[in-house]
């Protein structure tokens, strides 16, 4: 049986995630931040729990050592993310959208890496958004000092750079498939109950805003069920021309191998 972890499963897209990977045959490992909402992931089901927060260094290490017990990883699913005009520093003195959104999954595909290798197929997918096209900039060290922008802002940055971490973390790391996906516009805290999303964007959200269920098809069907090439954006389960993007530019590589060195991270 091949092993999934997914982050942030404790709610909407990720729980649905880890349905639908049941019903595909995984077995998979739920992530929550605390062990008390990890257990609860995994009440009366198959799953195992996983727990720690993942902007934390010593955290990420507790990660690895629950996640080296089952022997392979066969796919890391990075769906924990936020968005929040909160200026609140995170752990690694970076505004919380960086180390959640960009950060977090370098360092933990990195400390995951022993596991990983151990699958004969590993599987990195990155949960992104179509936001990332409407990124006003590509200077990721904005996201260092968080200016209290929402969607429009600093989280479409992220996001975009999200892509651009997708595209690096393929070159550094060949033996991994590494992909973007994004499921779309969703019905969920985030969007639907999130005080920091602008609120026209919100109400929309409840009212045409795609269920976690259909957004959890969305990003894996296209991706699982293709062999696509290492590095690839998915938007609305197509591979997107990233030539010309904002994220593939050679300045946005340059700003986001600032913007880990400032959390004590490379790309290699």
């Amino acid at each position: 049986m091949k092993n999934a972890l997914v982050t942030g499963a404790s709610g909407g897209i990720g729980e649905a995630m880890c349905s639908y990977l049941e019903e595909l045959g995984y077995r998979v490992l739920a992530h929550a931040r605390t062990k008390q909402q990890a257990d609860a992931l995994c009440s009366g089901n198959d799953r195992l729990p996983v727990w720690g927060d993942v902007t934390r260094r010593e955290d990420i290490a507790q990660i690895e050592s629950q996640v080296s017990g089952v022997g392979a990883l066969d796919l890391l699913v990075h769906n924990a993310g936020i968005l929040t005009t909160d200026k609140t520093p995170g752990a690694n003195g970076l505004g919380i959208q960086a180390e959640v959104n960009v950060v977090a999954p370098v360092a933990l595909t990195q400390a995951l890496l022993p596991a990983l290798e151990k699958s004969e197929n590993p599987n990195v997918l990155i949960v992104s958004s179509g936001m990332a096209s409407f990124a006003r900039s590509n200077d990721y060290l904005q996201l260092a000092s968080p200016n209290g922008s929402s969607l429009f802002g600093h989280y479409a940055i992220s996001k975009c750079a999200a892509n651009t971490v997708t595209q690096e973390l393929a070159k550094a790391h060949p033996n991994l498939k590494v992909i973007s996906v994004e499921p779309g516009f969703v019905k969920t805290k985030m969007t639907a109950g999130n005080s920091s999303m602008p609120f026209p964007m919100g109400i929309l959200a409840k009212i045409i805003g795609a269920s976690p269920e259909k957004a959890a098809h969305k990003c894996f069907d296209h991706v699982l069920g293709h062999d696509l090439k290492s590095g690839s954006i998915t938007q609305s389960g197509k591979v997107i021309n990233s030539e010309g993007k904002k994220w593939s530019a050679d300045f946005a590589i340059d700003t986001l191998k600032q913007l880990l060195a400032k959390a004590g991270l490379a790309l290699n």
